[in-house]
């Protein structure tokens, strides 16, 4: 059962090099999101940037590729 499921996500997997800009690019926005003197509105989209990018590197499951393939 593990096989299917692999062979069925397996168009959706991003490689490592991917995981490592996303959690670049999710840390760098939860840092401005953090310590930039910024208003509460701007503040939210990083937040949302920040967990959209560190949660798909971590499931290693990318949306774009899922958005793109249907």
């Amino acid at each position: 059962m593990t096989d299917v499921v692999n062979e069925v996500m397996k168009p959706f997997r991003m490689s490592e090099t991917e995981q490592k800009i996303r959690y670049g690019i999710g840390s760098a926005a939860a840092a401005a999101a953090i310590f930039a003197p910024l208003s509460y509105k701007w503040k939210g989209v990083l937040t949302a940037i920040a967990a959209e990018t560190i949660l798909s590197a971590v499931y290693g499951v990318s949306p774009g590729r899922r958005i793109l393939h249907v």
